[in-house]
């Protein structure tokens, strides 16, 4: 992990390396399903998270060569309250569901509806793609690498954005890039007053563990539902409510990042 986290690439080398992870992903992944044709259904439910470790195995083994010649850096562990990893929840809860309106009106590709519908499906390999694998390899990416290694060539706000643009084009569709957009920008917030990447897998397996139980619970919903939907004539007061936790929650983990800081100066 510390060789991994030795590379830090500045803008231009950051999307040269979301380029590559684009690439490969492709190859890999339309090699994969060509193999799965001849495996059992038993097997091909596999697919997915067969073919995103692998992904991430190549991505990581580039990087690895990349950051052959820096210097071992260590990974945060944060010594936070756990009032923060509390806090973590419905802060990243309520900006997943406050952005629902920004994408309401997307139209939604075709390609891109058969995509989750192969993906999100409510079983073990979908729970492992999801909830565990999906957060630990976009996390380690996004942030670990790309948002750790601008925020030392640039100043923090472009940094955040820049990662939050980089993370959203990973999407590779509109639909699903504004949320990530927004959520990324929270999630790398985070990890620059904490510089832990624990605290960012852990906001992206929050994200990802709501839209799995709402297809875990939901099996017949579509999950491009909107909260209009199943709020109904009670829409605006669950929004409102939405703001509202999103507000508090942001300001509790303000004020345990204040009093961190505190402490660190006067120890």
């Amino acid at each position: 992990m510390k060789r991994l986290l030795a590379y830090s690439p500045n803008l231009k080398q950051s999307w040269a390396l979301v380029l590559i992870t684009m690439l490969c992903s492709a190859i890999i992944y339309f090699v994969m399903r060509a193999i799965m044709q001849y495996a059992g259904a038993s097997v091909q439910e596999w697919h997915d998270l067969f073919s995103s470790l692998l992904i991430f195995t190549v991505v990581a083994l580039l990087v690895v060569r990349l950051g052959r010649h820096g210097s071992y850096e260590p990974v945060a562990s944060p010594r936070r309250s756990p009032l923060l990893w509390l806090l973590l929840v419905p802060f990243t809860l309520s900006i997943s569901l406050a952005t629902e309106p920004l994408t309401a009106w997307i139209p939604i590709p075709d390609i891109i509806k058969q995509v989750f519908d192969d993906v999100f499906q409510a079983t073990l390999p979908g729970f492992l793609l999801i909830v565990i694998l999906a957060p630990l390899c976009e996390e380690w990416l996004c942030r670990g690498i790309i948002l750790k290694g601008l925020l030392k060539h640039y100043s923090p706000r472009k940094a955040i954005v820049w990662s939050a643009v980089i993370f959203s084009v990973l999407h590779l569709n509109p639909w699903q890039g504004v949320s990530a957009f927004c959520g990324a920008l929270a999630i790398g917030w985070v990890y620059w007053r904490t510089r832990s990447l624990w605290c960012c897998i852990f906001m992206h397996a929050v994200n990802n563990a709501m839209a799995f139980l709402f297809i875990f619970f939901f099996p017949d919903a579509r999950f491009d539902m909107t909260l209009v939907t199943f709020a109904g004539s009670y829409y605006i007061y669950l929004y409102i409510a939405i703001l509202l936790v999103g507000v508090f929650s942001w300001i509790g983990i303000k004020n345990i990042f204040y009093s961190d800081a505190t402490s660190d100066i006067r120890s």
